[in-house]
């Protein structure tokens, strides 16, 4: 095991001469610190996903608010499908696993840290103390980047582009009806006027009103109560249906939304990754800027592995993610600037 001036970063005394310079660990003290940092980030997300199986609910339904939000802006009705009956099942323990991964990833990130410190010197390790906190700040940022901002603009894109697929699928010709055998269209019943009035309201009316019957234009439902039950169904616009509905399974739903929560989380440490390879000499600034065109296209492509099969999601993170690359260029350089005028 290593000696007290190979402990962690914070243990050190700047005063005092370089710990790595004094006594390098060895292989064998790199691989215990590395068990140590990976024993720690498992018991943290563990303990994050039992807390998640326990209010599995709860964060069901903040995963689920933005999606219900979109369809009912769409004059949808808030739901998913259960294609199968385990799907919500499997779905729910698949979502504690993914989002307690998600809720960990801070504690994951500073056991991260942890480990590429020990092997650093004392000012290289001064920076990574910095960076450790900054970095969960940033993962918290970015999750919360997508929840309130580019999830409900992908699930507006995607919804209005089904409703494209509007076809009128017509009356069966004459051919058809003959080789499936079917009747001739029952004649045109002649209208007949109706005096029925169904209010319109904007919330349901109270149990003691003597409303009976009701459309709903909050939650779009025609809503008919009787004397020991209320029924209700719900209304879609348009006069008809439309050919590609936008109900989504409740498998791919939470798939789709937690991989872009750990897809934009990650992707927002990217000014520290930055910051850190100049700060230490590893990549100096002048080399990142000059492999700028090599530098995107391996944000394209990562964008590309990290988000699922859409160009949307792809382009809405790997601009920010870009953006963020150039941030973490002018950070190191005004790093770099104040350093030397001290010096």
């Amino acid at each position: 095991m290593p000696d007290e001036t190979t402990l962690p970063y914070d243990r050190f005394d700047a005063s005092g001469p370089d710990p790595v310079d004094a006594a390098r660990m060895s292989f064998g003290d790199h691989l215990d610190e590395l068990r140590s940092c990976l024993i720690r980030a498992l018991v943290g997300v563990a303990l994050a996903t039992a807390v998640s199986l326990l209010f599995g609910k709860n964060v069901l339904e903040v995963i689920f608010w933005p999606l219900f939000m979109v369809q009912q802006a769409h004059g949808l009705q808030p739901r998913l499908q259960s294609l199968s009956p385990t799907d919500a099942f499997a779905a729910y323990f698949k979502m504690s696993l993914l989002a307690g991964l998600i809720v960990s990833m801070p504690w994951v990130l500073h056991q991260a840290w942890r480990f590429v410190a020990s092997g650093l010197y004392l000012r290289e390790r001064r920076f990574a103390k910095k960076l450790t906190w900054a970095s969960s700040a940033l993962f918290v940022i970015g999750v919360l980047f997508l929840y309130f901002v580019v999830l409900p603009i992908v699930l507006h894109f995607f919804i209005v582009f089904n409703r494209g697929f509007e076809f009128q699928p017509g009356q069966p010709s004459s051919f058809y009806r003959l080789l499936l055998q079917t009747p001739e269209n029952a004649p045109n019943i002649a209208e007949t006027s109706s005096s029925v009035s169904i209010p319109v309201l904007k919330a349901d009316p109270p149990p003691e009103s003597p409303t009976n019957i009701w459309v709903n234009t909050t939650t779009h439902r025609l809503t008919v109560r009787t004397p020991g039950q209320v029924w209700s169904t719900p209304l879609e616009p348009g006069a008809v249906s439309p050919s590609v509905y936008s109900e989504f399974a409740i498998d791919s739903y939470l798939s789709f939304v937690l991989q872009l929560c750990l897809a934009f989380g990650l992707a927002f440490e990217t000014p520290l990754v930055v910051c850190f390879l100049a700060w230490t000499n590893i990549v100096p600034v002048s080399s990142m800027v000059a492999a700028r065109r090599f530098v995107l296209l391996g944000i394209v492509i990562l964008a590309a592995v990290m988000t699922p099969p859409d160009i949307l999601s792809q382009m809405l993170l790997a601009v920010p993610m870009y953006l963020l690359f150039e941030l973490g260029i002018r950070l190191a350089r005004t790093r770099t600037r104040t350093t030397t005028s001290t010096d």
